[in-house]
């Protein structure tokens, strides 16, 4: 196996097996992982397009349609039409959906705090900084290519 072919199946893995775990106790705790990703990028811009969400999110523009839409009716966000371009809509997080956030943050950030406790500061600082340096190579040769 080569070193990129070790790399793509260890960076899928590890990410299978990490929102795997993250996941399950979202769901515990009464919410999926995607509404949690929306509800905690709402909670620090209050306002977003239905579009950013679903990139937030990683799920596609069709899907976070519906996402969105099953948020709206438990009442955890308000969903209006921009007023320039009706195609367009804005979500904005509600009191409700605030407060159920917060409670499910909090128990997921002790889970989270849990299972990363065996790692120091120092090696999550690393792992941060590679995957950002890959990341941001691969975006820039992504793009180099395209071109």
């Amino acid at each position: 196996m080569t070193t990129n072919v070790k790399l793509m199946v260890v960076l899928s893995k590890f990410n299978y097996d990490f929102m795997t775990k993250l996941g399950k106790n979202l769901e515990s705790l009464g919410m999926p992982g995607s509404t949690y990703l929306i509800l905690a990028h709402l909670n620090i811009v209050k306002k977003e397009k239905t579009q950013k969400l679903g990139e937030v999110a990683a799920i596609s523009s069709g899907t976070i349609t519906h996402v969105v839409n099953k948020m709206a009716h438990k009442g955890y966000v308000k969903k209006s039409k921009d007023s320039i371009d009706k195609r367009v809509f804005w979500v904005e997080i509600t009191d409700k959906g605030r407060e159920k956030f917060r409670k499910v943050d909090d128990e997921h950030m002790k889970y989270l705090n849990s299972i990363l406790a065996v790692f120091s500061d120092e090696e999550k600082f690393e792992f941060i900084a590679q995957v950002k340096n890959f990341g941001k190579k691969i975006k820039k040769n992504d793009s180099n290519n395209l071109q």
